[in-house]
């Protein structure tokens, strides 16, 4: 039965197949707003995953992410993390702060499915393309609108970015160890990514809701909000009447557990959760006599601050004699869990993450390869996939105003000589890479020849 099903799921998941099924969200328009990560990356699921998503950038401005990168770091003009949070999205640059520009964009929301912003509170609304507004010229749209404190109450004017929503709930005050003042922030730019993915989920309730009604609805998705779901400590101590406080390494339901360096400088994540799993570990460490000692015994015993800290010092002594070779062995026969910590290096070059797709080498027409993270979700009929990697401000432009909004290239080209819309200046993020001819290129010249520089 075990070799069927491994057979079945082999062939239900094979990665050589994915371009030949559908797209889950084939069909879905998503007019992305957004900027920076927060609300790229919520947008970013949805283009994965079939939808056609398109990012209005302001013309030679754009996303301040273009920009920005990690350390200062670029990759053929552009930034690394901009192709991971924009991948497989069209791009046009239009800006709303000229009348026809705003006027363009209700359009495109007017023929869209979902519109995604993370502007500061109010500020898209006082722009002529808030939810109001779009509501207006499209009752279906599902409008999500994406801030670090929402959209109501006395903190919603606040600005905020991944750092302030890790802060604001709460997730750095249970980092670190007992008994410090040191708190550390959760790496990087989680307080963005998380709070993405569950934007997306939410916007595919509201989707789901939409196809058995009828009828559109208005998110307000908060950051802090989210990340607080991250975390129980305000209910076991409302509860209990104690703090639950800061953990360090361990796992507090769970001894041993830890995070525990080897002879030869790596680390090893290690926990135990069950009486028997304990027992295993015990017999491998040619320790049994741990297993019967009254302190570590059963679990309730071995969660014993006193019991749980010596258990950690006797694993810690035991995984310092060992090196990750040693380690990797050992996974293939233990009977607990057990794994090497791993870095960004390792993972890049995981042949397990590379067989299920978690990890893709994306051969890119204008950028090359890249490796980058595939679909969250293994999904049998309709997986997800990276289509291109991003594009340079603007690159979709003709293609996008005249497939959808009908333009002609005349009046592209008056549109472009009243700065409405628009394409790169040539700073780092927003151009194409120098080798790459964009004048050949027939998207971006889609149904006439770009005269603009």
């Amino acid at each position: 039965m075990n070799n069927d099903y491994f057979s079945y799921t082999g062939n239900a998941f094979d990665r050589s197949k994915v371009d030949e099924k559908p797209e889950a969200l084939k069909g879905i328009r998503v007019l992305d707003l957004s900027h920076m990560i927060f609300g790229p990356k919520a947008a970013d699921v949805l283009a994965e995953h079939g939808a056609e998503v398109i990012k209005v950038e302001v013309p030679y401005q754009g996303d301040y992410w273009r920009s920005s990168t990690y350390w200062g770091k670029y990759w053929k003009h552009s930034n690394p993390m901009w192709h991971f949070i924009n991948h497989s999205k069209y791009f046009v640059g239009i800006d709303v702060k000229y009348p026809r520009g705003r006027e363009l964009i209700l359009k495109l929301a007017e023929q869209s499915d979902i519109v995604i912003e993370n502007f500061a509170s109010g500020t898209v609304e006082a722009w002529g393309i808030g939810y109001t507004q779009t509501r207006a010229v499209n009752p279906k749209i599902i409008y999500a609108s994406l801030s670090t404190f929402g959209q109501t109450g006395p903190s919603r004017f606040f600005p905020g970015w991944d750092l302030l929503a890790q802060g604001a709930s709460g997730v750095i005050s249970v980092t670190g160890y007992p008994d410090t003042e040191h708190f550390f922030k959760v790496p990087d730019f989680f307080g963005d990514f998380y709070p993405g993915f569950f934007a997306a989920m939410l916007i595919m309730m509201a989707l789901n809701y939409r196809e058995r009604t009828g009828e559109g609805q208005y998110l307000d998705v908060s950051q802090a909000e989210i990340m607080m779901r991250s975390i129980f400590h305000f209910t076991y101590s409302n509860a209990t009447g104690e703090e639950l406080g800061r953990t360090g390494n361990q796992d507090p339901a769970m001894s041993p557990s830890g995070i525990f360096k080897t002879a030869d400088g790596g680390f090893v994540a290690l926990a135990a959760g069950t009486d028997e799993q304990f027992t295993s570990l015990c017999e491998v460490m040619q320790r049994e006599n741990l297993a019967t000692d009254s302190r570590f015994a059963e679990t309730i015993e071995r969660l014993k601050p006193a019991h749980a800290e010596e258990l950690n010092r006797i694993v810690a002594k035991w995984i310092g004699s060992l090196k990750i070779a040693d380690i990797r062995k050992l996974r293939e026969t233990c009977k607990f869990a057990l794994s090497e910590v791993e870095d960004d290096v390792s993972i890049s070059k995981d042949d397990w993450r590379k067989e299920r797709g978690s990890v893709v080498e994306f051969n890119d027409s204008m950028y090359r390869k890249l490796v980058m993270a595939g679909s969250a979700a293994m999904m049998s009929e309709t997986p997800g996939r990276i289509k291109w990697l991003t594009r340079p401000l603007g690159y979709h432009n003709r293609y996008i105003f005249k497939t959808l909004l009908g333009l002609s290239e005349s009046e592209i080209g008056k549109l472009e000589k009243e700065h409405v819309v628009g394409y790169w200046d040539y700073r780092v993020g927003q151009r194409p890479p120098v080798y790459y001819n964009i004048e050949e290129d027939e998207i971006f010249n889609y149904g006439g020849e770009n005269d603009a520089k």
